[in-house]
């Protein structure tokens, strides 16, 4: 085989890989105000969630979080790791899935109190591995996911509401608005953790996603209720 047939088919065998990164930049939204950036990568089977408060925001409550979901088949995540800043609060901590077991163990680096190992359904996702498996699943106008919350299993059932056209960064967009309920299933109490996924897993309100129209599924747009006022995510830029 000569030396130009090798590179081509190198350069050929790495083209699928590049194809399978994204960049997602988001900015939550609070009275108006930009209040936290988050940066999402997917590529190689993995997640890379960054989430960090804006300089107006630090001054009430501060965040820089990192989470990190490692998946296999249908985003269904063999590791998650967390690492929340949040002033007051901290966390650095690994979680590894046995969906042969149906457990999940939990390892803090910060206080073996915290260590711990739980029951978990076979569908059992972590919130943003949930997000991406979601993108895949509503050409289904109505079904179901599971997420592990911070040990919690919740079942969200999800509907497909309508298809509006939206205002975005990228003009107006047609896209798939869908409702996520969520109920916590074994019926215990939250742990104290991150405030970028606790809040939004919630029995006593719904999340609302609107998702592109197209076979990118981008997540436009999101919005859930904190009294007195809604938090809305935006999608502020994506590249592949």
């Amino acid at each position: 085989m000569s030396k130009k047939f090798k590179l081509i088919a190198i350069i050929l065998l790495l083209i699928p890989v590049f194809l399978l990164a994204e960049t997602f930049d988001l900015s939550i939204k609070y009275l108006g105000l930009s209040v936290v950036k988050v940066s999402i990568i997917a590529e190689d089977s993995t997640l890379s969630i960054k989430a960090k408060s804006t300089f107006i925001a630090s001054i009430a409550s501060n965040m820089n979080n990192s989470y990190s979901s490692v998946y296999s088949n249908n985003y269904l995540p063999d590791t998650y790791k967390k690492q929340i800043d949040q002033g007051d609060y901290f966390e650095n901590r690994i979680i590894e899935y046995n969906r042969r077991t149906l457990t999940a163990k939990r390892t803090s680096n910060i206080s073996s109190d915290r260590n711990c190992e739980y029951s978990i359904n076979s569908e059992s996702r972590d919130f943003f591995s949930a997000l991406f498996y979601l993108r895949k699943i509503i050409d289904e106008p109505s079904g179901e996911m599971w997420v592990d919350a911070n040990k919690l299993i919740w079942k969200v059932n999800y509907t497909v509401l309508d298809k509006e056209r939206i205002s975005t960064k990228f003009g107006k967009i047609n896209a798939i608005k869908v409702e996520l309920n969520f109920h916590n299933y074994l019926n215990e109490e939250k742990e104290r953790t991150d405030m970028l996924t606790n809040n939004l897993v919630n029995e006593e309100r719904s999340l609302l996603f609107w998702f592109s129209d197209d076979e990118q599924r981008l997540p436009l747009k999101a919005k859930f209720m904190m009294k007195p006022f809604a938090v809305v995510w935006k999608l502020n830029s994506y590249t592949e």
